[in-house]
């Protein structure tokens, strides 16, 4: 009887461990099949639907995710110079704007301060529809090891001194020390050096279009709530109404790579004067003038429905399989054991019963 009850015991025992196991291991299951540094779980949740063209001097693309009552919708096209960035929410209002890679500058650090200051320009040169007019886009595209489809845009301006390189996913995809995120594109700008003169420096600008009031941010979305990057500024636009606000970003690291060497990146605007300028400036006396300025930005939308799956409690599921094969290595040892004690029992009382 007693062996009975120990043999009842253990293979309850046995039971509660394997669904244990099982349990711990299907909940614990953060597998990541490209290695970016964000669980698959995740990934599917947040992946959205994308499709694109090209044509010319201009590319398009829209991104969806979810339906019905819990929708977002993104659409960025590019032609010429200028990007526009648009977004609209399930009982929300859209909000958007247009960026123009406005112009290139040589200046002359005067004053030691590391900036560009007014008095500082030496020229001008126009990008926009100047530079990038007729100038052909090529793309390309990939699957990344999760199943995701990575986009790629390139276009180089027609004197050949900037080229505009665009990435876009379905899925999180690593560039280098960062993480993009479905809900936006990364825009690499690469300038010439040689376009400034020995004892000058080189600044981008930038020229926004928007209904809304550009907000400027110390710190970029990525920082703030996804630590997907480091070291970024940013310029918002929400748009607010009936129904929820939506809000579109503008992004830029606060570190350039000039000739492979890291650079501080410098920037003036949007100001009272001027709400919706914005110029980056790098001093260069560090590095070799042959070399390429390449600035990373981002583009993106702060996604409603990212949000709400990214906070939901992930759906605990068994694992039959696993249960079975738990329970049954388990169940094994415990046998054996069992057998092993009966044996031991036995024993003892076959030698109590001697003389």
């Amino acid at each position: 009887m007693v062996l009975t009850r120990a043999a009842a015991i253990a293979f309850a025992s046995s039971a509660a461990l394997a669904v244990v196991l099982a349990s711990s291991v299907a909940v614990a299951d953060g597998s990541d099949s490209d290695g970016d540094g964000v669980p698959d779980q995740l990934e599917d949740a947040t992946q959205r639907t994308v499709a694109a063209s090209v044509a010319g001097d201009q590319f398009s693309v829209s991104s969806h995710l979810g339906s019905g009552a819990v929708e977002d919708e993104f659409d960025l096209s590019y032609h010429a110079g200028t990007f526009s960035l648009w977004y609209t929410q399930s009982s929300g209002v859209d909000s958007s704007y247009e960026l123009q890679v406005a112009n290139l500058q040589a200046w002359q650090d005067r004053n030691g301060n590391g900036r560009m200051d007014p008095g500082e320009i030496s020229r001008t040169t126009s990008l926009g529809s100047t530079a990038f007019a007729n100038a052909q886009v090529a793309t390309s595209n990939r699957t990344d090891a999760d199943g995701g489809v990575v986009y790629s845009f390139v276009v180089r301006s027609n004197d050949g001194n900037v080229s505009l390189n665009v990435t876009l996913a379905q899925r999180f995809e690593r560039i280098d020390d960062a993480i993009l995120s479905p809900m936006e594109a990364r825009l690499d700008l690469s300038m010439r050096q040689g376009l400034a003169t020995s004892g000058e420096n080189l600044a981008l600008g930038f020229r926004m279009g928007t209904y809304e009031t550009p907000h400027l941010e110390d710190h970029s979305w990525h920082e703030a709530c996804s630590c997907f990057a480091a070291d970024e500024h940013e310029i918002n636009v929400t748009a607010s109404g009936e129904g929820s606000p939506s809000t579109v970003f503008f992004s830029w690291s606060d570190r350039a790579a000039a000739g492979g060497t890291s650079i501080p990146v410098a920037f003036t605007g949007p100001s009272a004067s001027n709400p919706y300028g914005l110029t980056l400036s790098y001093a260069l006396e560090t590095s070799a003038p042959s070399s390429t300025v390449v600035q990373h930005t981002t583009l993106g939308v702060r996604s409603a429905v990212y949000e709400i799956r990214r906070t939901a409690t992930p759906e605990v599921r068994g694992d039959l399989p696993l249960f079975a094969g738990t329970f049954a290595a388990v169940a094994t040892l415990v046998g054996i054991t069992i057998v092993l004690a009966s044996r031991r029992a036995k024993h003892r009382e076959e030698t109590g019963r001697k003389p």
